[in-house]
């Protein structure tokens, strides 16, 4: 059973993550600024080599707070998470109770991390984790009362991580959580005989996405008379509703992350699509991303 409840974790802040604060604080055009971007840095790089002690792979210098522009007009404190996503590194005075965050985040954020910085700025506390999901009623406040163990965290970044083989597929082989498409629809108003036209060989299998509302992605592998393999990506809206969130988009990344198709729904769509060929051992991954939340599907054939 996951733990829910924080466990306050103190993280050292060494020498080179104070270089980094200082020259970023430095480029800054006031001090109010500089010490915005100060904290910003220090909370960044201290949820960064937490993770990295725990064999988490981050990519520092690929967030807005690494980027030189972007930290100079924007509030940013972001860490990416590659093929994950990223994680928002709060810095907390002592004493408060609540968070005030930028108005201005229109990235996708797996959640929020507190971290309270000591007097001296020698050690930090990772007061605890809340997903993004978790926020919705106040998505500009975050509570340090409703921050949860950072097991949450690792289970969202386990989840993000796996790789599907889509090849066992055509040997009967399947991951528990993407089910025979009959079943996954059962609950929806929609037969599976409308949803999909299967070629005699192809294999589909379908799972439930939530998203702060459910949809549900359809995967349909065809296989050629190559090593290439013809891939469908459905999404239906689920939770018994008529149409597709507004603005839900459906994106193909390569191996190596690049956005390779995508496709977004209107208003009055009760499904998008896309279809494209892959090759054995290729990877790649899908992107469903509503808002502000969003989830990662990785793949290799």
């Amino acid at each position: 059973m996951t733990n829910t409840q924080p466990d306050i974790l103190s993280v050292p802040l060494p020498q080179n993550a104070h270089r980094w604060a200082e020259e970023f604080a430095a480029e800054q055009d006031n001090p109010q600024k500089g010490k915005q971007v100060y904290l910003n840095t220090l909370a960044v790089y201290a949820v960064h080599s937490y993770l990295k002690w725990l064999n988490i792979e981050t990519a520092l210098n690929q967030g807005d707070s690494w980027h030189r522009g972007l930290r100079a007009i924007f509030d940013v404190a972001d860490l990416v998470l590659p093929g994950v996503g990223k994680l928002e590194c709060r810095p907390a005075l002592p004493g408060e109770v609540a968070i005030v965050l930028p108005a201005n985040m229109t990235q996708d954020r797996i959640g929020y991390v507190a971290v309270q910085f000591s007097q001296k700025l020698d050690y930090v506390e990772l007061l605890g984790f809340l997903p993004t999901a978790a926020m919705a009623e106040s998505p500009q406040i975050l509570e340090i009362a409703q921050l949860q163990s950072f097991d949450t965290l690792f289970e969202i970044i386990h989840r993000r991580s796996l790789l599907v083989n889509l090849r066992q597929w055509m040997t009967g082989i399947f991951q528990p959580d993407w089910q025979s498409p009959d079943l996954v629809f059962a609950s929806n108003f929609r037969s599976i005989s409308t949803t999909t036209r299967p070629a005699t060989n192809s294999i589909s299998r379908a799972k439930v996405i939530d998203l702060g509302r459910q949809v549900l992605l359809l995967v349909q592998l065809t296989p050629t008379n190559s090593e290439v393999f013809d891939i469908r990506l459905r999404v239906y809206p689920g939770d018994d509703a008529i149409h597709l969130p507004a603005s839900l988009q459906l994106i193909v990344l390569d191996a190596a992350g690049n956005t390779s198709m995508e496709a977004q729904a209107r208003s009055a769509d009760d499904w998008m699509q896309l279809e494209f060929s892959c090759e054995h051992e290729e990877k790649f991954s899908v992107k469903i991303v509503l808002g502000e939340t969003s989830l990662i599907e990785k793949f290799v054939v």
